[in-house]
């Protein structure tokens, strides 16, 4: 006995060392500016808070996604814009979307460039949060406008999130959005507490609303788990940030397959009424209503045209679904970010521009 723990404490002694001896090579990498992979895999597994703390530090840190796409930012750009539009030339796209959905109507404007486009969006954005932007930038579209809704086949679970820091692990964006819940024939809004890049550096400063916020995460956000979010204090031990890395990936996977398989959150019926209402309003406002659905190369994620194709039926809105253009199975067709590449987006644009003006001969 006494062998075995002698033993066990020379192996969890060189483990020390070892875990000693990794950190000390990181700190000076860091501070050189050398070995930039190794550090950032080793970043990785930093707990959320700790990743968020070193981007508010530095907003300007390679990957850093901390003054991205928060919402009244976005919206306070799309105002400034549409009051220096000139109201005489033609109707504009307005897009609510995310990274793909620029690439395609950017390829639409390539093939037209009289296209007029206005875009809104944030890194791997869930419906949630383009749905809310579609309704909060009402006052900033005129009739004949096209609104374009996207809705990302990878991002769909993210609809029972309150920020894609608590969905995204490796690189948690802290911009937030609402969760939407079905409330009689509508949508009930649930409103983060966090909703601006000023709020959020304002945290550090007021541990009762910092409390608050982590609170209503822990109650609201299916993703929030003390595995990603908890034990701050061991960001400082590199092999502790591998296992956390592996625990955190492993949470938000199983999260996601949890809520697809219909646990803890109604997306098929929350997506449903968001398409609805999103074509609805469209329509009262005098614009036309386009729903743009990308399925990425993801294997595990929700087969989106399946999912929203009731929605679509009742509102009888155009769509483009890139499934129906192009086989996601297809790996020759993405770039190794797991984008569209410019030829297959060329045709997503193609299929776009006919959509639009289909849509608009019919008016």
């Amino acid at each position: 006995m006494k062998r075995t723990a002698a033993m066990l404490g020379l192996i969890l002694l060189c483990l020390a060392l070892l875990d000693t001896g990794v950190a000390v090579v990181l700190h000076w990498a860091e501070a050189q500016g050398r070995m930039g992979s190794l550090v950032r895999y080793f970043d990785y597994g930093r707990s959320v808070p700790g990743k968020l703390a070193r981007w508010e530090a530095d907003p300007d840190a390679p990957g850093s996604l901390y003054n991205v796409a928060w919402r009244p930012d976005a919206l306070a750009v799309s105002a400034a814009g549409f009051a220096d539009e000139a109201t005489d030339t033609g109707p504009v796209i307005r897009s609510y979307g995310m990274s793909f959905v620029n690439d395609i109507i950017a390829a639409a404007r390539d093939q037209d460039p009289d296209l007029l486009w206005d875009n809104l969006a944030g890194p791997g954005a869930p419906p949630n949060f383009t749905y809310a932007l579609f309704q909060e930038d009402r006052a900033n579209r005129r009739r004949g406008d096209i609104a374009v809704l996207g809705i990302l086949s990878s991002s769909v679970p993210a609809m029972a999130a309150l920020s894609s820091r608590s969905w995204v692990f490796e690189q948690p964006a802290p911009y937030t959005y609402p969760i939407f819940q079905p409330e009689e024939d509508g949508l009930k809004r649930i409103e983060p507490l966090v909703t601006s890049v000023a709020q959020e550096h304002a945290l550090a400063s007021d541990p009762a609303q910092a409390r608050a916020w982590a609170d209503q995460l822990a109650e609201r956000d299916a993703f929030y788990s003390p595995i990603t979010f908890g034990a701050v204090w061991l960001d400082a031990s590199p092999l502790a940030r591998l296992v956390r890395r592996s625990l955190g990936t492993a949470h938000v996977s199983q999260t996601k397959a949890d809520i697809l398989a219909g646990s803890g959150y109604p997306y098929v019926e929350v997506l449903d009424r968001m398409i609805v209402d999103f074509a609805r309003t469209a329509r009262a406002d005098g614009q036309i209503p386009i729903v743009v659905l990308v399925q990425t190369r993801n294997p595990v994620n929700v087969d989106v045209l399946t999912v929203a194709r009731p929605g679509l039926e009742r509102a009888n809105v155009a769509y483009l679904a890139t499934a129906e253009h192009f086989d996601p199975t297809d790996i020759s067709g993405f770039v190794s970010d797991g984008h569209y590449t410019s030829e297959v987006n060329a045709r997503f644009g193609t299929v776009f521009l006919a959509l639009v003006e289909a849509a608009q001969t019919q008016r």
